[in-house]
């Protein structure tokens, strides 16, 4: 899986699964850009990679706003002459907030759907005409099970990542002939400060919900990531990859 002379940008990839992403594909030989809102922390791994030998740059980038996603896709052209690569891995709920749906507000809604579809949207849009006029390219989008099953409690988020697959589907439809390749994949719970947030009981129950007894890690994750990245996945399009250790199966 050598993304060697490849350029990636990863939103949301100053930590956690976002983080494992970065540092895997700088691994395997690409340079990376590190887009994360918290620049402090992106500037750290951005300096880690280059001390292992890796190209990076880190940059500061609201995702949900259209000009900051154009500023990002502008400053990895000038760095690196190209984009690959694109990660959307920005998302999140508003966890304190979160309730069935007649607890959920306007504002609450908005937020939700910006931060983990309009972003995708924004990032996407932001490269592929880049892409197009390459005639390369693939798209990622971290989506998660919450948008093939749902999740109770986070009708927002829910819809939300359902979204991002639905929005995945159909642009594979529209790039296919530009040479541009475009997945998903929706983990179910994973190891990182968001999922341990959760009280305890709740952690357990998600635990049980795998079959495999565990929680996913962000390496894991990351090597799904890379190979949908990589040249051996060219055949590969509009698909949404379940990395769940079987929460999704059911009873």
């Amino acid at each position: 899986m050598n993304l060697k002379e490849k350029v990636a940008i990863v939103t949301g990839g100053a930590i956690g699964i976002g983080e494992a992403i970065c540092r895997r594909m700088a691994q395997e030989g690409a340079s990376v850009v590190v887009a994360d809102i918290a620049i402090e922390q992106a500037e750290k791994l951005s300096d880690e990679l280059k001390n292992f030998g890796a190209r990076a740059l880190a940059l500061k980038v609201d995702v949900t706003k259209s000009q900051d996603a154009n500023k990002m896709v502008t400053a990895a052209l000038d760095e690196f002459g190209k984009v690959d690569i694109l990660v959307n891995n920005v998302g999140g709920t508003s966890r304190e907030k979160g309730g069935p749906l007649w607890e959920t507000t306007e504002e609450i809604w908005d937020w939700v759907i910006s931060l983990n579809l309009k972003s995708v949207f924004n990032c996407t849009k932001a490269v592929i005409n880049h892409m197009i006029e390459k005639r390369a390219g693939k798209i990622i989008s971290i989506a998660s099970v919450a948008g093939v099953i749902g999740n109770p409690g986070r009708i927002d988020y829910s819809s939300a990542k359902a979204g991002v697959i639905c929005f995945t589907r159909t642009l594979a439809k529209e790039v296919g002939s530009y040479g541009i390749r475009v997945n998903a994949i929706s983990p179910g719970p994973i190891e990182t400060g968001l999922l341990f947030a959760a009280p305890p009981q709740r952690q357990e129950e998600l635990r049980k919900s795998t079959y495999v007894g565990r929680f996913g890690k962000p390496e894991e994750l990351a090597n799904m990531v890379v190979f949908i990245a990589s040249d051996e996945a060219d055949f590969i399009t509009g698909q949404n990859f379940i990395v769940d250790g079987g929460r999704t199966l059911g009873a």
